[in-house]
Protein backbone atom coordinates (compact mmCIF):
# COMPACT_ATOMS: atom_id res chain seq x y z
CA UNK A 1 0.00 0.00 0.00
CA UNK A 2 2.72 2.15 0.78
CA UNK A 3 4.44 1.60 -2.77
CA UNK A 4 1.12 2.65 -4.14
CA UNK A 5 0.98 6.07 -2.33
CA UNK A 6 4.75 7.24 -2.51
CA UNK A 7 5.61 5.64 -5.91
CA UNK A 8 3.25 4.95 -8.57
CA UNK A 9 0.76 1.26 -9.64
CA UNK A 10 3.57 -0.15 -11.92
CA UNK A 11 6.03 -0.19 -9.10
CA UNK A 12 3.64 -1.18 -7.15
CA UNK A 13 2.33 -4.25 -8.92
CA UNK A 14 5.53 -5.30 -9.85
CA UNK A 15 6.58 -5.75 -6.30
CA UNK A 16 3.23 -6.86 -5.28
CA UNK A 17 3.70 -10.22 -7.94
CA UNK A 18 7.58 -10.38 -6.60
CA UNK A 19 6.24 -11.07 -3.13
CA UNK A 20 3.17 -13.00 -4.22
CA UNK A 21 5.66 -15.56 -5.76
CA UNK A 22 8.10 -15.45 -3.15
CA UNK A 23 5.27 -16.00 -0.11
CA UNK A 24 3.95 -18.80 -2.91
CA UNK A 25 7.40 -20.34 -3.14
CA UNK A 26 7.57 -20.33 0.74
CA UNK A 27 4.60 -22.09 1.04
CA UNK A 28 5.33 -24.63 -1.18
CA UNK A 29 8.87 -25.26 0.26
CA UNK A 30 7.37 -25.56 3.83
CA UNK A 31 4.38 -28.29 2.65
CA UNK A 32 7.53 -30.39 0.80
CA UNK A 33 9.52 -30.15 3.98
CA UNK A 34 6.21 -31.27 6.45
CA UNK A 35 5.42 -34.23 4.15
CA UNK A 36 8.70 -35.40 3.91
CA UNK A 37 9.35 -34.79 7.94
CA UNK A 38 5.63 -37.34 8.64
CA UNK A 39 7.16 -40.20 6.55
CA UNK A 40 9.28 -41.09 9.56
CA UNK A 41 7.61 -44.21 11.27
CA UNK A 42 8.00 -44.03 15.42
CA UNK A 43 7.99 -47.80 16.85
CA UNK A 44 8.16 -47.68 20.63
CA UNK A 45 8.09 -50.69 23.25
CA UNK A 46 7.70 -50.13 26.98
CA UNK A 47 7.44 -52.58 29.82
CA UNK A 48 8.39 -56.47 28.13
CA UNK A 49 6.00 -55.38 25.07
CA UNK A 50 6.73 -55.99 21.75
CA UNK A 51 6.20 -53.35 18.91
CA UNK A 52 7.01 -54.03 15.21
CA UNK A 53 6.68 -50.87 12.23
CA UNK A 54 5.74 -54.12 9.88
CA UNK A 55 4.32 -57.82 9.73
CA UNK A 56 4.36 -59.36 12.86
CA UNK A 57 4.36 -63.38 11.94
CA UNK A 58 4.78 -65.47 14.72
CA UNK A 59 5.22 -63.50 18.83
CA UNK A 60 5.22 -66.11 21.72
CA UNK A 61 5.88 -64.14 25.25
CA UNK A 62 6.10 -66.58 27.93
CA UNK A 63 8.08 -69.24 29.85
CA UNK A 64 7.51 -73.37 29.18
CA UNK A 65 5.74 -73.21 25.86
CA UNK A 66 5.84 -75.52 23.59
CA UNK A 67 4.74 -75.19 20.32
CA UNK A 68 4.93 -76.43 16.75
CA UNK A 69 6.60 -75.08 13.44
CA UNK A 70 4.75 -72.17 12.16
CA UNK A 71 3.69 -71.78 8.43
CA UNK A 72 4.69 -68.64 6.89
CA UNK A 73 1.08 -66.06 6.31
CA UNK A 74 0.81 -63.29 3.58
CA UNK A 75 0.90 -60.35 5.06
CA UNK A 76 -0.56 -56.77 4.15
CA UNK A 77 1.41 -53.36 3.79
CA UNK A 78 1.69 -51.01 6.91
CA UNK A 79 -1.11 -48.98 7.60
CA UNK A 80 0.16 -46.82 10.20
CA UNK A 81 3.38 -44.84 10.52
CA UNK A 82 3.33 -44.36 14.74
CA UNK A 83 2.91 -47.88 16.42
CA UNK A 84 3.04 -48.20 20.30
CA UNK A 85 3.23 -51.48 22.58
CA UNK A 86 3.21 -50.68 26.18
CA UNK A 87 2.67 -53.30 29.20
CA UNK A 88 4.15 -56.98 29.75
CA UNK A 89 2.62 -59.27 26.68
CA UNK A 90 1.71 -56.43 24.92
CA UNK A 91 2.21 -56.46 20.84
CA UNK A 92 1.35 -54.02 18.36
CA UNK A 93 2.71 -54.05 14.39
CA UNK A 94 2.00 -51.46 11.53
CA UNK A 95 0.82 -54.47 9.39
CA UNK A 96 -1.34 -58.03 10.33
CA UNK A 97 0.18 -59.81 13.34
CA UNK A 98 -0.19 -63.62 12.38
CA UNK A 99 -0.32 -64.85 15.63
CA UNK A 100 0.06 -64.27 19.26
CA UNK A 101 0.98 -66.43 22.17
CA UNK A 102 1.47 -65.00 25.92
CA UNK A 103 1.62 -66.93 28.63
CA UNK A 104 2.95 -69.49 30.43
CA UNK A 105 3.27 -73.64 29.42
CA UNK A 106 1.30 -73.15 26.45
CA UNK A 107 0.91 -75.85 23.75
CA UNK A 108 0.22 -75.69 20.56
Amino acid sequence: MAVAIFMDLAVADRLGSVMGAIAGLVGSVISVWALAGSGGRTVEADDGALASGGHVGRVIVGNHNAVTPHAPSHHSPSTSSNVRASGAGSTAAAGDIGEVITGDGNRT
